[in-house]
């Protein structure tokens, strides 16, 4: 009979301590209405007609302001590294939406650090079409610059069955904490037929966001075991319910966690 067990209660070291510095994407999409420096580093596409920043209609991201708000909020990452605790600032990418919708001559306008600046670009390079901008009734390519914020947010481990967050005044909760999220992986996790099949067992790693209203997002294995479980886990995780969100001086904040562990195994 296969059994699934509770998240791992690893021993004291078994996990190296990690640092993260989270964000607050703080948006104003605003439109460029001077020329840019020389000094702005940007990566040329080369797509024919005018490039323009006075128009009559300005180009819009598809299903508007709120849909870009949470794109980036979705897709944006802050870069693990310790330098992220020394760059906290603003980021301002530039680019051109084509008269085709596509996204080109990206852009920094103003640089923070290398590793949140290629994150900002990153993102920017992943956005869908936009509706392109008008002028005289016609599409045309039109300038844009996107600010974009990197503050910080908690630092979390998962030790002993407990999850603990440094720098805020209070961590992260599963509802009915941790005997609840426990209980809830043991319900919900269900051991694919195939790994039964081959007697597939042992430890999955798993990272997640905790959104500033409780929302579990960007579930992604880390150090996986099988295709089929690696897929199970992250349905799991896919559909758990909100968390109550940590917090800092009163306000929600973001949270990563990592190397969260769930152990499988087969009896």
């Amino acid at each position: 009979m296969e059994h699934l067990t509770q998240p791992h209660q690893p021993v004291s070291g078994t996990f190296a301590n990690w640092k993260c510095k989270a964000f607050q994407v703080c948006l104003l999409l605003f439109f460029l209405q001077y020329q840019l420096s020389a000094k702005v580093r940007t990566c040329q596409d080369s797509i024919p007609g005018e490039i323009h920043r006075k128009v009559d209609q300005l180009p819009s991201f598809p299903g508007g302001q709120q849909a870009l708000f949470a794109f980036l909020a979705e897709n944006l990452n802050a870069p693990f590294s310790p330098q992220a605790n020394k760059t906290l600032g603003q980021v301002v990418v530039k680019f051109v939406v084509f008269k085709d919708g596509t996204i080109g001559n990206i852009g920094i306008m103003k640089s923070l650090a290398p590793a949140e600046d290629e994150e900002a670009i990153r993102v920017v390079k992943a956005m869908p079409k936009w509706i392109p901008g008008k002028l005289k009734g016609e599409d045309v390519n039109v300038e844009m610059g996107l600010p974009v914020r990197f503050d910080f947010l908690a630092e979390a481990t998962f030790v002993k069955g407990k999850l603990t967050c440094d720098g805020v005044d209070k961590a992260p909760k599963f509802p009915g904490a941790e005997e609840a999220l426990m209980k809830y992986i043991g319900q919900n996790l269900v051991y694919p037929v195939s790994a039964r099949r081959d007697k597939i067992q042992g430890d999955v790693l798993v990272q997640f966001f905790i959104e500033k209203d409780g929302r579990v997002t960007q579930p992604i294995v880390t150090s996986g075991l099988d295709p089929n479980i690696d897929m199970e886990v992250l349905r799991l995780f896919a559909k758990m319910p909100k968390w109550e969100p940590a917090l800092l001086n009163g306000q929600p904040v973001r949270t990563v966690v990592r190397n969260f562990e769930i152990v499988l195994r087969i009896y």
